[in-house]
């Protein structure tokens, strides 16, 4: 087995021997890769560089990228260097890119060397970072197909996110309560870096992109609540490494990340499409603004009664009204993002609908009217 082993990293060698290795690389992961690859290795392997060279080709779904054949080329393209592209350039590559896929198995590679479950958390939580990096990149890089970028990115790091969910529920069982808090903490952090972050980024965006945006904010905000929940596990486990006073600093950074996050958005609502909102109110006239705001007025409803509940030690069922309230507030916003979506396409029909030549004030047929309507919904 090891004969095998060692000749089949020598043939790789001699495929690649005409680029220069990245040496940092090989420095971090030969000794690592030598101890750990008999045990990772699948049974058949990539033994020239053209079966290589089918897993950089582009790709639409990353699932088969995150397997642990996948993560073993990813070692062995960090270990010998960027061996027939370059893992530097991966870095700034986006989903649909060609170099893509060497950017996730090298993280990959990374997470299958990880040496116990915090440290997977971490570098997972990194990783979700990169993602927020790679959305701004698609925002602010102008190009035909942004749009598509932007929802391909959308979808990575929405996956991303539900992964760190996943290996932070792993920790608490096989972690003691101390490493829980702190990674708990680093989880929540990035999960508010995250939301915040592309709510900047946003701004500017058509509202169905927007509402794609919005949809990875609602995942990451759906992280912290589970990073609160592992806290909340770690503080009933053990009182004195998860004080109250760890829960009481969570709880109120979470209910003032997420209602800063929305007030924004609900700011200009009211600016601009709400400017009447008390009077159409008093006669019984609901808008999106309006009801986007009663939405955010009970979430802060929400998350007081959670502070409440925390100061008296009621951990747990204030856990659960953060979740309620997180959903309430991002409901308002999906509220106000759905209508402009609305809008748009209302607007869109209402040009469609209309004939060359027509007159101002003149109709169009019914049928006419009719089908233009459906070819816009469709």
């Amino acid at each position: 087995m090891n004969y095998n082993l060692f000749k089949k990293i020598k043939d790789i060698r001699l495929a690649v021997r005409q680029v220069e290795p990245n040496e940092q690389w090989k420095k971090d992961t030969r000794s690592i890769l030598l101890m750990q690859v008999k045990n990772t290795l699948p049974k058949e392997t990539a033994s020239s560089p053209l079966d290589l060279m089918k897993y950089l080709a582009p790709v639409f779904s990353f699932k088969w990228l995150r397997t642990p054949a996948f993560a073993i080329v990813g070692i062995l393209l960090a270990l010998f260097g960027g061996s027939l592209l370059s893992v530097s350039a991966a870095e700034q590559s986006l989903p649909g890119d060609l170099l893509y896929s060497v950017k996730l198995a090298t993280e990959q590679a990374r997470l299958a060397l990880a040496k116990n479950p915090e440290d997977k958390v971490l570098l997972k939580s990194e990783f979700t970072g990169r993602r927020v990096d790679e959305m701004k990149l698609a925002i602010a890089k102008p190009s035909a197909d942004r749009s598509n970028k932007i929802v391909q990115t959308a979808e990575v790091l929405k996956r991303d996110l539900h992964t760190l969910k996943q290996q932070l529920e792993d920790t608490k069982n096989v972690v003691s309560p101390d490493k829980v808090k702190d990674v708990a903490k680093v989880v929540d952090q990035q999960a508010a870096t995250v939301v915040q972050t592309l709510q900047e980024s946003k701004q500017d965006l058509s509202p169905e992109d927007k509402a794609k945006v919005s949809e990875a904010q609602m995942a990451a905000s759906d992280t912290a609540v589970k990073a609160l929940e592992v806290l909340a596990d770690a503080h009933q486990q053990d009182s004195g490494a998860v004080t109250q006073q760890d829960m009481v600093d969570a709880i109120k950074n979470h209910n003032e990340s997420v209602v800063r996050t929305i007030a924004e958005t609900l700011s200009l609502a009211t600016s601009t499409t709400c400017g009447n909102c008390n009077l159409l109110q008093a006669s019984g006239t609901s808008t999106p603004a309006s009801t986007a705001i009663k939405q955010v007025a009970e979430a802060q409803k929400t998350f007081s009664s959670a502070d409440k509940l925390v100061s008296e030690n009621k951990i747990d069922e204030a856990v659960d009204l953060i979740k309620t309230g997180t959903t309430q507030v991002f409901t308002a916003q999906k509220t106000l993002e759905e209508s402009d979506v609305k809008l748009v396409a209302g607007a869109a029909s209402s040009t469609s609908g209309a004939l060359p030549g027509t007159a101002s004030g003149s109709s169009t047929s019914p049928v006419n009217t009719s089908s233009s309507t459906q070819t816009q919904t469709k």
